[in-house]
């Protein structure tokens, strides 16, 4: 059975590209985007769904590389630079200047801000100001303070060995990129730096 699974944390980036596709067709079938604004520059715009409510200005999004979803009453600030597959979920805020790449996932009512990549964000956290998060799961009602980043590589380009209390001996390999698995109800403060594989409880 090849049925995609979740059975570790990092399975949640891991699988993420895929995912989104999927929701994508899903939650776009025989449904019309509000839409596109002509203050944005836009590439592939048939793979751009922007729900009812959401506000996008002046921003870039390149859907070449996977859709990109904007949830109802999202709000994409201008400046914002996005590369998909992409998905920002309902009242959720991307703050201005943000560089996001796929395949990021931001949940309902996050905020989120500076350099994201393949990284999903459940509800109501927050990211919102500069600093780089990559292949990372941020749980929900969590706060990273301004200019906190976490590693997602090791020095030696190594596999990232990572807590696991669900696998023999505590840990367990995530490949080679690996960065902040977070909690629900988690706090960092400012300039806060997260090892490679770093797991906050």
């Amino acid at each position: 059975d090849d049925t995609p699974k979740i059975v570790y944390p990092w399975d949640i980036f891991h699988l993420n590209d895929t995912a989104m596709r999927l929701d994508f067709d899903l939650l776009t079938k025989d449904k019309r985007s509000a839409p596109i604004s002509p203050t944005n520059k836009v590439s592939n715009e048939e793979q751009v769904f922007i729900e009812e409510g959401a506000i996008v200005e002046h921003a870039i999004i390149n859907a070449v590389t996977g859709p990109v979803y904007i949830g109802r009453n999202a709000l994409v600030m201008e400046g914002t630079t996005i590369r998909g597959p992409f998905a920002v979920c309902e009242d959720a805020v991307i703050k201005m200047g943000s560089r996001i790449y796929g395949a990021t996932t931001i949940g309902p009512a996050c905020t989120a801000g500076g350099e994201i990549k393949n990284t999903v964000m459940m509800g109501y956290s927050n990211k919102a100001h500069d600093g780089y998060l990559g292949d990372s799961v941020i749980g929900e009602w969590c706060n990273i303070g301004a200019g906190s980043s976490a590693s997602n590589i090791k020095n030696n380009a190594g596999e990232v060995l990572v807590y696991s209390p669900a696998s023999e001996g505590n840990k367990a390999m995530t490949g080679i990129k690996c960065g902040l698995l977070m909690g629900d109800y988690s706090r960092a403060s400012i300039n806060s730096s997260f090892n490679t594989g770093t797991v906050v409880g």
